[in-house]
């Protein structure tokens, strides 16, 4: 998208814009430009909401503006301020296009208001990531996601495919949907106790599909040890395996990690890991855990821990799983 956004010639004549589509199989009318002013703009023509008022987010460095389409249209027009900023503003635009994909022309209006949406949870995630650095659990649990994404992902169903079933960094319940099921990756520094920690009453319900976590063992590793990686030589290599993959594989993994708060830093180096164990665990039964009926009202969000040693009568097969998922 980069490449077709810097083609376009700034057009002449104060106020107007020169536009491509942005994605001619996207059901919606999603366009690129450059105005008459250099900039990059975004644009999604849709119709106009009837029962919900749009509600236009702040995102820094971009200006958001609603214009008038047509008698029955409105314009939502994003602006980049900062061309240093291009890279990010294609990687939010793409993940606007992602959000809205399985919606019709004929819900374009839906379409809108879920854009604006989206637009305010990009809002969030940077501002995050400009202000914070990851903690060392939010170094551990990325390693560990992108581990699992490499290791037992990508050579069963390719990258891409990989990056589309990883959610974990959206903020949702689970990290990964594959087929019917979802994974929890949990990844800790191996301990004699070693505890996996549960964020929610719901992460573990299995009402919405075959739940299984797969806890993964690291430790502390000398620099240079074969097989081991920091958290900035791991997103390195996934890097270049998108940049070979072609197609979006590379805007994926880049909305990935925006999400997920990483930018590089060269603190992430002064920590190599190396994985020593996985295991897969099924959610079901009587595995240890807190669902939401058991809770008195009142009682929410909570947060608790489970021994790892409790889950082992629910071990399962991690190949013979991925097999049935992905050949069955």
């Amino acid at each position: 998208m980069i490449e077709a956004w810097k083609s376009l010639a700034v057009p002449p004549e104060s106020g107007t814009r020169n536009v491509l589509i942005a994605d001619s199989n996207h059901p919606l009318d999603f366009r690129i430009g450059r105005d008459s002013r250099g900039h990059y703009v975004f644009l999604l023509d849709a119709d106009e909401p009837i029962d919900r008022r749009p509600v236009l987010p702040k995102v820094m460095g971009i200006t958001i503006d609603l214009e008038a389409a047509s008698t029955d249209q409105k314009r939502l027009v994003l602006t980049l301020q900062d061309e240093a900023d291009l890279q990010n503003f294609a990687l939010m635009c793409t993940g606007l296009m992602l959000a809205t994909k399985s919606m019709p022309r004929s819900r374009s209006s839906d379409a809108l208001i879920r854009t604006l949406e989206e637009l305010n949870r990009w809002h969030e995630m940077l501002k995050r990531r400009r202000e914070n650095r990851l903690t060392r659990s939010e170094r551990i649990g990325l390693v560990g996601e992108l581990l699992f994404l490499r290791d037992e992902l990508l050579p069963r169903i390719g990258l891409f495919s990989a990056l589309m079933a990883w959610t974990g960094h959206e903020r949702h319940e689970q990290d990964f949907v594959i087929a019917s099921s979802i994974f929890e990756v949990k990844t800790q520094v191996v301990t004699a106790d070693r505890m996996i920690s549960i964020s929610s009453e719901d992460q573990l319900d299995p009402v919405q599909g075959r739940v299984l976590i797969c806890n993964q063992g690291l430790a502390p590793a000398p620099e240079g040890l074969a097989g081991s990686c920091t958290l900035n030589s791991i997103v390195k290599e996934l890097t270049v395996l998108a940049k070979k993959a072609g197609g979006t594989a590379s805007d994926l993994l880049g909305i990935g990690m925006l999400a997920a708060g990483y930018e590089p830093h060269p603190e992430y180096d002064d920590e190599t890991w190396i994985l020593v164990d996985r295991a897969l665990y099924e959610i079901r039964d009587d595995f240890p855990r807190i669902e939401r009926g058991e809770l008195r009202p009142g009682v929410e969000q909570v947060r608790y821990k489970v021994r790892v040693s409790a889950c082992q009568p629910y071990s399962v097969d991690l190949q013979a799983t991925f097999e049935e998922l992905i050949d069955g």
